[in-house]
């Protein structure tokens, strides 16, 4: 395939970027798909793309340390809740690759004797194909350091094949800032 980064492809691939729609709670799967680091998060609920189905911290009794880093959590939630858009429910030939994720906004929203939060990151990366063209041309070119390599013309191609979109994550968090309030 040639080096494409026209405009209408470009958003092709944007707009292949899917919200994860399945069947079953992201407790489970998140648990199934990272068990190291999600197999016992205090959650319920939804996937917390709305505020209808936010993700729901749930308190631990007398887990006060959970109460502590809930709002870390979120962002470890929301990452691998974007892990699971960009890579692991996409076809081999249309993962991603270089994932960053920015926070743009957190708000504390209080609602029917209810407490969200939410939070809206800026996600950037790359396709998996752009990415490997990239490394490909950089490590053949000892990293930028091979005489004649052009780094201004490899940035071009880097920031035009960079892939930018927004996404929010709504999170119940009545039960644990309640608790923690009152620790």
């Amino acid at each position: 395939m040639k080096w494409n980064t026209e405009p209408e492809f470009m958003k092709q691939i944007t707009e292949s970027i899917h919200k994860v729609f399945l069947n079953l709670p992201l407790k489970q799967v998140l648990s199934e798909d990272f068990p190291k680091d999600c197999a016992s998060l205090p959650i319920i609920g939804g996937w917390g793309y709305s505020q209808d189905e936010a993700i729901k911290f749930i308190q631990i009794p007398n887990d006060r340390l959970a109460s502590a880093q809930f709002v870390s959590l979120e962002y470890h939630i929301a990452q691998k809740i974007i892990y699971e858009e960009l890579i692991i429910c996409r076809p081999d030939d249309y993962k991603f690759s270089g994932i960053n994720m920015n926070l743009c906004q957190q708000n504390t929203i209080h609602e029917n004797s209810l407490i969200f939060d939410k939070l809206l990151f800026d996600v950037t990366c790359w396709s998996d194909w752009h990415w490997d063209q990239l490394k490909d041309e950089w490590e053949q070119n000892e990293f930028g350091n091979k005489a004649g390599f052009d780094i201004e013309d490899h940035n071009k191609k880097r920031n035009a094949s960079l892939i930018s979109y927004k996404r929010e994550f709504w999170f119940d968090i009545t039960d644990v800032f309640k608790h923690y309030s009152q620790v």
